[in-house]
């Protein structure tokens, strides 16, 4: 019961991926005329349906409805998705108890304000209201744990249909052809960077086609790919117009991260910051990490006012929030904007190793 960005899904389209990711407002519709349907047939006080069954019913399941999406918005993302099991085991029994404490307030007392021309009795003690009220959080719960786990048994599934354009679409064939421009131009000149150029293109290539068979790589792999990939910019670009900077700060240690997830920002800042004759164009990269978090920021000139709709989006960065939503819930936080005569991406990213 999560957020998921609808983003276009190849080939491997299915009913289950339209019912499990797509057109999600009937499916908390469905579960609250469900629930309001069974609860309308335990409570009604005879046979035939009457209206105060109805209005009672309504009333019942108004609070649930906050108490359940509480849970899920907040206290799972929060401590249960981080792996805080001692903390979310304690906050469940607590909005467990308060939650039925709250029900049988509002129809021993409270009720009779709200609704002073009907007549409604308390006749659920605290422990049934807990039952109602712990039984639907641990069944929301529960669905909201297994809709994760189908989310990544689809991930799994697109892995090797998409592996090959994701091939072609991390890395742009036109900066593959402009590198191997600047190290022709470099022979040519018999520059002595250039045997260092050509390692730094095969270390890339290398590294996208090995690393990316797999889930997760180390961070400080990732880290020397981008390396690479930002020298071998350097050598396309005049230096007195372009200033393109790269800091890393804190040790990666063993920490591991999904391959090729920070490129098509900085892919991104490249092809859209340093284009024109601006004089001040500039890309500067920063990436601290923090114990098991990971702090990166890249920032870019505006470029030309034709290129600035392009920053926005575009397909891979798309493609990049449809990842970090689909194997880092809850453990991200991605912001891009606008700042004065520049174009920031901020992401904090939580690791494991």
């Amino acid at each position: 019961m999560g957020r998921v960005h609808h983003n276009r899904i190849s080939n491997g389209f299915s009913l289950t991926d339209f019912m499990m990711f797509r057109s999600r407002w009937w499916q908390h519709l469905l579960f609250w005329g469900i629930v309001y349907f069974i609860l309308i047939n335990v409570f009604k006080t005879s046979s035939a349906l009457e209206k105060i069954d109805l209005i009672y019913t309504i009333i019942f399941v108004v609070p649930l409805v906050a108490i359940v999406y509480l849970n899920l918005y907040h206290f799972i993302p929060r401590y249960l998705r981080r792996e805080q099991y001692l903390f979310y085991s304690l906050f469940f029994l607590l909005w467990v108890g308060g939650g039925a404490a709250f029900l049988y307030v509002l129809f021993d007392r409270w009720i009779d304000y709200l609704l002073p021309n009907y007549f409604f009795i308390s006749y659920h003690s605290i422990p049934q209201l807990m039952l109602y009220t712990g039984s639907l959080l641990l069944l929301t719960t529960l669905l909201k744990l297994s809709r994760s786990w189908f989310m990544l048994l689809r991930v799994e599934r697109m892995t090797t249909s998409q592996q090959l354009k994701s091939l072609q679409s991390q890395i742009n064939p036109h900066f593959l052809l402009n590198s191997l421009q600047s190290i022709y131009a470099l022979s040519l000149e018999k520059s002595d960077q250039t045997p260092e150029v050509i390692l730094q293109l095969s270390e890339i290539l290398k590294y996208t086609l090995y690393e990316t068979e797999h889930s997760r790589v180390q961070l400080k792999k990732e880290i020397s790919m981008i390396r690479d990939y930002v020298e071998m910019y350097r050598h396309r670009v005049d230096p007195v117009r372009a200033d393109i900077r790269l800091h890393v700060n804190g040790d990666p240690d063993e920490l591991v991260i999904a391959p090729m997830l920070l490129i098509p920002f900085i892919e991104n800042s490249f092809k859209h910051g340093l284009q024109g004759e601006a004089g001040n164009a500039f890309v500067h990269i920063r990436m601290e990490i923090l114990e098991q978090q990971l702090h990166f920021q890249i920032e870019n000139n505006l470029g030309e006012p034709s290129d600035v709709k392009l920053k926005n989006g575009g397909i891979g960065i798309d493609n990049t929030r449809q990842r970090l939503e689909l194997l880092y819930p809850g453990k991200y936080n991605l912001k891009i904007s606008r700042e004065p005569g520049s174009f920031m991406v901020r992401l904090q990213l939580e690791l494991t190793s």
